[in-house]
């Protein structure tokens, strides 16, 4: 049987770990799916008519972030080994995923536009595989449902 000062400890290292990695997964997540979403923002806006995009080549520019994202890197990004490697992984994806993602705010023709769509799903692509990683990771098989959920929950309060 365990003191009472390490349930006290291991109660307060719980609530912890959900105050701290957990708003960083969800908002991580919340704007990963925003991403997705921002070329069709874009289009609304009228970047469409600002390049000269018609409505086939404007399909093409949105799907080539999906076609980079679902089918070329989003399985290799699973087989990510270690936990320092998943780390390593998610630094160097964020700091590229936020200049692609600036960047895509200052294109000025639509090749470029193109390289960057598909380039912002090869680095988003680890997003995802990462975050379960680090959930399986730092929470115990009975909290890891409540984990997953409030991960995906990102999608829905972004889309708010």
């Amino acid at each position: 049987m365990q003191p009472a000062s390490a349930n006290t400890s291991t109660a307060w290292l719980a609530v912890r770990r959900w105050w701290t990695i957990m708003p960083i997964v969800f908002i991580t997540y919340s704007l990963a799916y925003l991403d997705r979403a921002n070329f069709g923002f874009a289009s609304a806006a009228g970047i469409n008519h600002d390049l000269g995009i018609s409505k086939e080549l404007a399909s093409l520019i949105g799907a080539l972030f999906f076609l980079s994202y679902y089918f070329f890197f989003r399985f290799p990004a699973r087989s990510t080994p270690s936990v320092a490697v998943v780390k390593k992984l998610v630094f160097v994806g964020l700091i590229l995923w936020g200049g692609c993602a600036a960047l895509t705010g200052v294109v000025a023709n639509i090749p470029s536009l193109m390289v960057l769509r598909f380039m912002l799903g090869v680095v988003e692509a680890a997003v995802m595989p990462a975050m379960l990683i680090f959930i399986s990771n730092w929470f115990t098989k009975s909290e890891r449902s409540r984990a997953n959920t409030f991960l995906i929950l990102g999608n829905p309060v972004t889309v708010l």
